[in-house]
């Protein structure tokens, strides 16, 4: 099987999925179909950066797909941290102060449903459908490298490029900073899922720390929404002050998570940043056989 014919089925099924998920979070965008949604445009997005290394699509169709998922993952963040906090406080709750933070979470969650249902339902489906069609055509019809040799070099260079963003992230890296933490979260995700995609495509093209990316992609979504989660009871005691001793101690015990998330994260990055040497060595070695 060519990587074209494997690259069209991952595509056709993304599609499929990122399309099934639109669909559910339009009837109820309940916090199950919301993160099968996120998780279908982040893969989704993988998939394009993949494409765009390794086959000859249409670069301008790919940027516009993009952004199509890149607007899903938008109007779908507010509500998604919104439900993550209702759950959580959800657990906590009993004395009059953690109801009233309750309260307060999920009226603020009914606001940003109705934004993010208002949002999904203006997508242009069709619109958005055509636009995939001319990248799947341009995948069938324009192969990519003539030799698996060739083709598991350009995938290298895909997971390379993406691991660039975590390159770039990890050198700016501030833990004091949430935003920081975040755009942290956000780069590994990205590199990951273009991982596994090259990996289906082509089992050569291997990544050591496959298993290190998940865990700390568990312990920076931890942090962010301890984070987010600190940010909002923060502002509900500034404004409900009666009830600062009610929520003090579930503050508490959320920064703690943060703090040994965050010891966790420390002791896993020296992992990661030897894997990614490791990996630009790899991708410049076959940068140097493409050019022979």
């Amino acid at each position: 099987m060519t990587t074209s014919v494997t690259l069209v089925r991952l595509f056709d099924s993304s599609w499929a999925a990122w399309l099934r998920g639109v669909e559910s979070c339009r009837r109820k965008p309940t916090r199950r179909a919301v993160h099968a949604l996120r998780v279908g445009c982040r893969r989704l997005q993988a998939l394009l950066d993949v494409l765009g290394h390794t086959t000859g699509a249409p670069p301008k169709a790919l940027r516009r797909l993009g952004q199509v998922a890149a607007e899903s993952l938008d109007v779908l963040s507010a509500l998604r941290d919104d439900q993550v906090q209702r759950q959580r406080i959800a657990g906590d709750a009993g004395n009059r102060g953690m109801n009233a933070l309750l309260d307060a979470v999920r009226r603020r969650e009914a606001r940003h449903k109705a934004r993010a249902r208002e949002a999904i339902a203006g997508i242009d489906v069709a619109r958005a459908d055509a636009i995939a069609h001319r990248v799947r055509t341009g995948v069938v019809r324009r192969q990519g490298a003539p030799t698996p040799h060739d083709r598991t070099l350009l995938l290298l260079t895909a997971v390379d490029a993406a691991a660039t963003g975590v390159r770039s992230r990890l050198a700016r890296l501030d833990t004091d900073r949430p935003r920081s933490l975040h755009k942290l979260r956000v780069a590994i995700k990205h590199f990951r899922y273009v991982v596994e995609i090259a990996g289906e495509v082509s089992p050569s093209v291997h990544v050591a720390a496959q298993p290190t990316l998940r865990s700390l992609q568990r312990r920076l979504g931890v942090i962010h929404d301890a984070d987010v989660l600190a940010t909002r009871i923060g502002r509900f005691a500034r404004h409900r002050r009666k009830h600062l001793r009610d929520v003090r101690g579930f503050k508490t015990r959320v920064e703690s998570d943060r703090a040994r998330s965050l010891r966790g994260l420390s002791r896993a990055l020296p992992a990661l940043r030897h894997a990614l040497t490791d990996l630009a060595a790899r991708a410049s070695s076959g940068a140097a056989a493409r050019a022979q």
